[in-house]
């Protein structure tokens, strides 16, 4: 039996909307609270991979399911969709630690490892998800 079974749409859809709230609250700690748990630059970018890879990947599943997914059409259009509203919420972020008052600075290098990681799960979900027939007739025909 698959261990992911008992996971219903619902309980993706809550788990994506509990991600994207942590995200939001994450961007909005001041910066005098950080002071001392400072990542190292790298590490910085490798969090913001995988917070919006999480974003994404939640979203793409909570709205798309596999079943859902198997109509390339309905596949496409929630792809679009999710990674448009996921560049939003990457740049709001980004935007939103610049003009509040908590100290912290938008840094477009966060903004581009918020797209990779974006990137990585939308295109990673429909690629495994919206490939799995096609794949093998493909194969087939070669």
């Amino acid at each position: 039996m698959d261990p992911r079974s008992f996971l219903t749409t619902t309980h993706y859809r809550a788990a994506a909307l509990l991600w994207t709230i942590g995200i939001v609250a994450a961007c909005l700690i001041p910066a005098s609270t950080l002071s001392s748990v400072q990542p190292a630059v790298g590490m910085d970018k490798v969090v913001h991979v995988v917070l919006f890879a999480g974003f994404g990947g939640l979203w793409m599943r909570a709205l798309c399911p596999p079943d859902a997914a198997a109509d390339r059409a309905v596949l496409w259009r929630w792809t679009a969709g999710v990674f448009a509203i996921g560049v939003g919420v990457a740049a709001g972020t980004e935007v939103l630690q610049q003009v509040a008052p908590i100290r912290r600075m938008g840094d477009p290098y966060d903004l581009l490892a918020n797209l990779v990681g974006l990137s990585l799960a939308v295109g990673g979900y429909g690629y495994t998800v919206g490939d799995g027939e096609e794949s093998v007739e493909h194969s087939t025909r070669m």
